[in-house]
């Protein structure tokens, strides 16, 4: 079982985590589908000129709305983006002129390429907690931005299990951090999952 632990700075944004998590959890789920708005009707015939103009309006606006942007806007809270908007700031200098990233495609990163089963989210205190996962192949979109995410939501990971080795996090910066590893841990625990 892989696992991240991490620190609750906020219950309350500990709450808003659980309402992405299960949003994660329910993509993942075999048959999933997004739900879609219905369309709209429209009687073009019996419109006036300025209500025509208005419902084509309308219908061309739609067009240009991005469902995933609308599931990230409904999921992700103003203060988690704009840790995000940060963090990819400081990406993108590092990336130059080999493109820029922006906030949604994390969230596309979330629902599709953190290629994870989640299987718990636990606060096991009011300061701590657990995520734990699986996964079918490595490196299951990598853990980095995750781990962004997660402290876009004030909790700061710890320690993990990454199917390799058991580390904790030093962190540098916000963004960055060091990962320390300890072998024996990882011995031990890799003995205690396999009994």
């Amino acid at each position: 079982m892989l696992y991240i632990k991490f620190d609750i700075k906020d219950s309350t944004k500990f709450e808003d985590f659980q309402k992405l998590y299960e949003h994660m959890d329910n993509v993942r789920q075999p048959g999933f589908k997004f739900e879609e708005p219905e369309p709209t009707i429209i009687d073009w015939d019996n419109l006036s000129k300025k209500e025509t103009d208005e419902a084509y309006k309308k219908l061309i606006d739609s067009l240009d709305e991005d469902p995933a942007d609308e599931r990230y806007k409904s999921i992700i809270p103003d203060y988690a983006n704009d840790f995000l908007e940060k963090y990819l700031g400081v990406d993108n200098d590092k990336l130059g002129v080999l493109g820029i990233q922006k906030a949604l495609s994390i969230f596309n990163y979330l629902e599709f390429d953190f290629e994870v089963y989640l299987t718990r989210l636990e606060k096991q205190n009011e300061h701590f907690g657990i995520i734990e996962y699986e996964t079918d192949n490595f490196p299951y979109g990598g853990i980095d931005r995750f781990l962004m995410v997660m402290k876009a939501f004030e909790l700061q990971p710890k320690e993990c299990f990454d199917g390799f080795t058991i580390f904790e996090f030093k962190w540098k910066t916000d963004y960055e951090y060091e990962p320390i590893e300890f072998p024996e841990k990882t011995k031990e625990y890799l003995n205690r999952i396999r009994e």
